[in-house]
Formats: C-alpha cells, structure tokens, sequence
C-alpha cells in the first residue's frame, strides 16, 4: 500500500548525501528532490532532464544546481521550446512523448514540476523506459493532486477561462506568465504514479510526500495553515529503476 510519507528532509533531519546541502525548511523540497539525483549520479552517468525551462532547480538553489551537474559525466536538457540554460550547454527541443535519444542510452531522466502538465503520462514513462538503461532511474518531482491548494488549481482549470485561472495562479507564484503553463494532473497521486511506471516496467523504490513549507496566498494564511494541516504535502517525490 502506497502512502503519503514524509520525505526525510521534509521533515528538517538533514541531508543524507554529501553535497552544499542546507537542511533550511525553506529548501526541504527542492533539496529532497536534488538529494533523491545525487542518489543515482556518478562520473560516467549520462542524465537528461526532461522539460528542463531555464534551471534544474529553484532561485538560491545554485550552489546545489552546480554540484549536481558537476557528479555526471554528461547531461542534457531537453523541452518543447529551449534556447538557454543556466547548467546545461547540451540542449535539445522535443517532446517527452517521442524522446530523440537512442534506446538504452541513459542513466538518468528526471522531470521536476513536469508530469502535471502530461496529456498522456503512461506514453511519457514508456518513452522514458525506452531511453534508460538496466539500472538507471528517473526521478519525479511534481505537485500532489491531494492538497487543497493543488485541488483548487485543478478545479480551477475545469470551470475558469485559462486566462483568468493563470492570473489567479500568478498571485501566489514568482514566476512570469510565459512560465505558467495548463495543468492535465493525470498522474498525481502517489498511487497512480506508482501504478502508470509499474506498468511501463520500471520498478519503484521511493515514493513519498513533500510537507509543504508555507502558505500559497499570504491574504489566506490563517486558513490555509488550518487546511495544511489536513493535506500537508503539496508534492510527491518518487524515484523508480529500471531493472538490471
């Protein structure tokens, strides 16, 4: 049975790897995610990051940024649309539904905040599958279908013009608009992500809750510290292997 575990650093007990790792509550959640790469990086590994836009990671993430990329031998970053990237040289554009790698040709493929945007997640893991070599891994990072503020996103999608929705969505996000794109979240529950990577033949081996760190809105913070507590993580983390 699949549950919404707390993630180690999610729950502030420190880094497990070696690394500029913080352990700050703030960084909990891209540092789980950074931490669950630096699991599956090594000299020679070949890693794509799948829908990489800019960064690997979130703004005051850089010395982990390049740590990261510093432990592989080679790394590419690929998305619909790419001409820069603040750690990766090696771009290319495509899709993740028809990756333009050969089979068997990766070590490690990782999607951070990604897999809510998939039309067609289980077309996305087998491709995935396809491109990893026995014992390499993917890691997912990617908002929990089960907090209240990611059910209201989704809602929102169903009922508001998409205008209004991002307008709404940018209130409680840094990023620009160009930045915020439609949102499908058909595969985020830790059991369906567990499910649609199983059945593309991949095995895995972490799959967790992130806690999420603050409010979303600050106008609604005394509410949304009640409903935190009802629905306290905001993303899954789950890492899953091909076998050897």
């Amino acid at each position: 049975m699949i549950t919404e575990e707390m993630h180690p650093l999610a729950q502030n007990q420190g880094p497990k790897a070696p690394g500029p790792f913080t352990g700050a509550s703030w960084a909990a959640q891209s540092e789980a995610y950074a931490q669950a790469i630096a699991e599956h990086l090594h000299p020679t590994a070949r890693w794509l990051d799948a829908g990489c836009g800019w960064r690997l990671l979130e703004d005051d993430m850089e010395a982990i940024e390049d740590w990261l990329v510093a432990q592989c031998g080679t790394i590419f970053g690929m998305d619909m649309v790419v001409s820069h990237h603040r750690n990766i040289p090696q771009l290319l554009e495509g899709s993740i539904n028809a990756l333009p790698l050969a089979d068997a040709s990766l070590d490690l493929v990782t999607c951070n905040m990604v897999v809510e945007h998939l039309d067609d997640p289980a077309r996305a893991f087998a491709e995935i599958a396809r491109c990893l070599r026995p014992g390499g891994a993917v890691v997912i990072n990617t908002p929990n279908l089960l907090n209240y503020g990611i059910i209201a996103n989704a809602v929102a999608t169903k009922l508001l013009p998409e205008k209004l929705r991002l307008r709404l969505v940018h209130t409680s996000d840094s990023r620009p608009p160009q930045d915020i794109f439609p949102v499908r979240y058909r595969a985020n529950t830790l059991a369906r992500l567990v499910r649609l990577l199983s059945e593309c033949g991949l095995k895995v081996h972490k799959a967790s809750g992130l806690r999420q760190q603050r409010p979303f809105m600050r106008k609604a913070a005394r509410l949304e510290k009640f409903l935190m507590k009802l629905t306290p993580n905001s993303r899954l983390l789950v890492c899953a292997c091909k076998p050897a």
